[in-house]
């Protein structure tokens, strides 16, 4: 997967899955979607790893088999669901699932590029207004070096934050570096809820397709929540192999014990798997957490957005206030001359 996920490559993925699951409908086999897909894919990056799987494919090995040799250039998220659909023989209805789920994240991240742009360009002028004497002494006294030099280092320091938030936030890092990364942001008021929301959505999805696919409870309860992408919850139910294999207790049994998973979850888990309606649970799960992440993260792009616009007017105003304080201060001692 690339280093960082634009809206468009969040909408061309779901075009990708959304054209697989369209073909699969209508009668193709999986082999001619693909090679229909090869010749006019989404786009150029799109050809090689196609062509991969086909190869694979032609080989007689399975879809799974096959998504094994592309490497990381599909999710964890995705292989899961993908390998579920395999099984299950539902693998129309796991590409139409992927499809929907890059689509709504190529609109929430348009959305929050949306609501962030406005404070982006405010913060640029900032850094180049700011420091006031610097711009001053540039204008009237030729003093363009030292305004240069700042001016470099702020637009450097902005950058530089920027790309090293993407280079930490990467699915790439290691272990140890994400569960550190997780913990820290989910301390962070409303952003560490709607993390984790997002991130028991996509198990919710995850464990729905893999029970329907007939893979035993313990497995699919740990691919699920590698699938979630929280290092949290994987390190949580790895606990529970021993405990479900040897002491017969059941997931919604251990989820009471678990404090990663909020009550809500437990709740309606333990609800679903003693009615017998665990399928509909988690599907309901899953929309409620995939809707609540979304307005979650909408809610903190936006506080983020007026914390950035107020903090840039109240540097203004203290700038505004030294401004005329000097002013009369100088007049204050002409006059008492």
């Amino acid at each position: 997967m690339a280093l960082l996920l634009t809206p468009r490559a969040l909408a061309l993925r779901g075009e990708f899955y959304y054209q697989l699951s369209a073909m699969i409908r209508a009668g193709l086999p999986l082999i001619g979607a693909l090679q229909t897909l090869a010749k006019s894919p989404p786009a150029a990056g799109y050809r090689r790893p196609i062509e991969r799987m086909l190869a694979e494919l032609h080989n007689r090995n399975t879809f799974t088999g096959a998504l094994a040799t592309i490497g990381d250039w599909l999710p964890v998220f995705d292989k899961a669901l993908l390998e579920a659909g395999e099984k299950s023989g539902r693998l129309d209805e796991c590409f139409r699932l992927l499809a929907n789920y890059y689509e709504e994240r190529a609109k929430l991240a348009r959305e929050i590029m949306g609501q962030m742009l406005y404070p982006v360009i405010i913060l640029h002028l900032a850094i180049l207004v700011f420091p006031p004497s610097l711009l001053k002494a540039a204008f009237w006294d030729g003093a363009w070096g030292a305004f240069i030099a700042s001016k470099v280092l702020g637009y450097g320091l902005l950058y530089g934050g920027g790309v090293a938030l993407v280079v930490a936030t990467s699915g790439s890092r290691a272990p140890w570096w994400r569960a550190t990364l997780e913990m820290l942001l989910g301390l962070i008021p409303v952003l560490g809820r709607a993390r984790q929301n997002l991130a028991l959505a996509r198990l919710s999805a995850a464990l729905e397709a893999l029970f329907s696919a007939g893979v035993g409870i313990v497995d699919s309860w740990e691919l699920a929540a590698r699938a979630s992408g929280s290092p949290a919850l994987a390190r949580e139910v790895a606990k529970w192999r021993p405990k479900i294999e040897r002491e017969q207790k059941t997931p919604g049994e251990l989820l009471a014990d678990a404090s990663a998973f909020p009550a809500m979850f437990t709740s309606l888990y333990r609800t679903g798997e003693i009615s017998g309606q665990l399928d509909d649970t988690l599907k309901r799960l899953h929309e409620y957490s995939r809707v609540e992440g979304h307005r979650q993260m909408q809610m903190f792009t936006r506080g983020l957005t007026i914390g950035v616009i107020v903090t840039i007017m109240v540097a203004i105003g203290v700038q505004i206030v030294l401004f005329w304080v000097g002013y009369f201060n100088n007049i204050g001692n002409m006059l008492s001359e």
